[in-house]
């Protein structure tokens, strides 16, 4: 699935290819804003409930950690282009609680485990 993200008049830019088409200001914006959000999470359920609020989601998308739009479901960036390894957000927040997603190595992110009474 390819999902596009508007840039306002400016046309529209493949999603998987989002962070690679961006004018160089607003890629510098697009990281000042997130990687604090990554920095001062103090745990996976804190990083996605901050994210979350902020209109994203924390996902794997072909077995990459990625941010997404959470009313479109477009790829925004990976964590690559923010300058980060996942190695080393494991090694912070320990192991995240992933739920598989269809094919091709896709899941998300969830803020808590879920318990035995939820479907």
């Amino acid at each position: 699935m390819n999902f596009q993200i508007s840039t306002n008049g400016a046309g529209v830019i493949p999603s998987r290819q989002a962070s690679k088409e961006l004018d160089c200001e607003t890629a510098a914006l697009l990281r000042a804003a997130i990687r604090p959000i990554f920095a001062s999470a103090a745990s996976w359920g804190n990083l996605t409930d901050i994210l979350k609020d902020k209109g994203y989601r924390l996902v794997f998308r072909q077995g990459r950690l990625c941010i997404t739009d959470r009313t479109t479901d477009a790829r925004v960036c990976g964590l690559r282009f923010l300058g980060l390894e996942f190695r080393d957000l494991v090694n912070r927040l320990g192991r995240p609680i992933v739920v598989a997603r269809g094919d091709g190595a896709n899941g998300d992110i969830l803020a808590t485990r879920p318990t035995a009474d939820q479907d």
